[in-house]
């Protein structure tokens, strides 16, 4: 079997298991730490953050995205319009009327709208170092966004995300579940670029470039939301709509694109060190600013 049939094969697979990931994530029962690397925003999709910012509503295990948010796209395009969210009117209501502590207290809580954060990110594996070429959607909250935060405005790692002069991420993870715990997490000690080579630079971007934050979310309607409200509270419903949307990263962001970049031949090293270092710059300013 050629590698592209097996990851084929894998992806089958693991969609016969249990459906399709839109994110990568550690392992629930996974304690320890994985290397990744935050890519910049890329200017050429007219981008300034190299995150996504959305809230979203967790009822019975299942995420909904706020509908009291107003989504845009890069380019300035509103995606959704912000109305009222029939589930965060419910929120507020339990939190005005609810005693610290109650149950009722403790439901508005859980269903209160959580801030998210997406990026995309590539994960180091010294196994396979192709598997680096193909970026993966991560999300994260408020803990790991806040370290980042504190990391690149308040401390000397500077701006970790640079793709030339940034640091790779340590993602630590201590406890499984909801126990799970980020604090540890620190950037590498050495700065590096994402990658030394441009050929594998150019694939990077160009397989990013193909990755839409807007299009991993789906916004519901309002009655599908106080549905899966009132089928959560034990309330007579419908048949709950599903409003989850499927990503599959090997159909929608393979790559299709061979590199472009050119190769001189019989050359020497430090001339080809320079031609090198221009074909990353070139990549460089045309993706990432």
């Amino acid at each position: 079997m050629t590698e592209q049939e097996k990851k084929e094969m894998l992806a089958a697979m693991a969609e016969d298991k249990g459906g399709k990931r839109k994110f990568w994530s550690l392992e629930s029962k996974f304690e320890g730490t994985k290397t990744i690397r935050i890519l910049p925003p890329l200017t050429k999709k007219g981008e300034k953050k190299f995150y996504f910012p959305h809230r979203v509503h967790w009822i019975d295990g299942q995420p909904y995205e706020a509908l009291d948010q107003t989504i845009v796209d890069a380019e300035g395009n509103i995606i959704h319009e912000a109305t009222v969210d029939p589930v965060q009117q419910y929120v507020k209501k339990l939190y005005r009327v609810a005693q610290k502590g109650s149950d009722e207290y403790k439901v508005a809580g859980a269903l209160n709208a959580k801030q998210r954060y997406i990026s995309r990110i590539i994960v180091r594996n010294s196994e396979d170092r192709s598997s680096e070429l193909q970026p993966v959607f991560y999300e994260y909250g408020p803990t790991i966004y806040n370290m980042i935060y504190h990391i690149m405005t308040e401390t000397d790692f500077g701006i970790i995300v640079d793709p030339k002069n940034g640091r790779d991420f340590n993602l630590t993870k201590v406890g499984t579940g909801r126990q799970s715990r980020y604090e540890t997490s620190t950037p590498s000690a050495t700065v590096s670029p994402i990658f030394s080579d441009a050929e594998s630079l150019r694939t990077l971007f160009e397989n990013a470039y193909k990755m839409d934050y807007v299009k991993l979310l789906e916004i519901p309607t309002a009655e599908q939301k106080q549905e899966a409200l009132n089928e959560y509270l034990g309330i007579a419903t419908k048949t709950q709509a599903v409003v989850n949307k499927s990503f599959d990263p090997e159909e929608d962001f393979s790559s299709d694109n061979e590199p472009d970049v050119e190769v001189e031949q019989e050359v020497s090293n430090e001339s080809a060190a320079s031609d090198e270092d221009d074909d990353i710059d070139s990549i460089l300013n045309e993706f990432a600013g």
